[in-house]
């Protein structure tokens, strides 16, 4: 594995992911081998009308050795949804971002990027 040139890129690929929020720590992003990722944006929103959730989203820069935080505990009210990336973040090939809430089914998330590949 080499980190990908993206001056001399094969292949720009449009990325859109979404899912729901659960107690345990998911994969929003895991890059893959020969590829390196953009991400332009990151949502999470509080699908649930009355209680208030925390999202936690962390990245690893070295293959899931070590996770760095992005947001811990960040309150999400009930009907809300924030903004976690505005902009542009590059994470290179193996490196992950993984995202969890306190409660269960009531946070979803988006993200939107590039994945350029090798």
């Amino acid at each position: 594995m080499a980190t990908p040139n993206i001056a001399n890129v094969a292949t720009v690929k449009p990325v859109f992911k979404a899912g729901e929020l659960g107690t345990s720590a998911a994969d929003l992003c895991d890059v893959p081998a020969e590829s390196c990722m953009k991400i332009d944006s990151i949502y999470v929103a509080n699908v649930d009308g009355t209680n208030t959730a925390t999202v936690e989203i962390t990245i690893s820069a070295n293959n899931g050795s070590s996770n760095y935080g992005i947001c811990k505990d960040l309150v999400v009210p009930p009907g809300a949804t924030i903004a976690i990336l505005t902009t542009p973040l590059y994470l290179d090939e193996t490196d992950s971002i993984r995202v969890s809430a306190s409660n269960n089914s009531d946070l979803q998330w988006f993200a939107s990027g590039t994945e350029l590949i090798d």
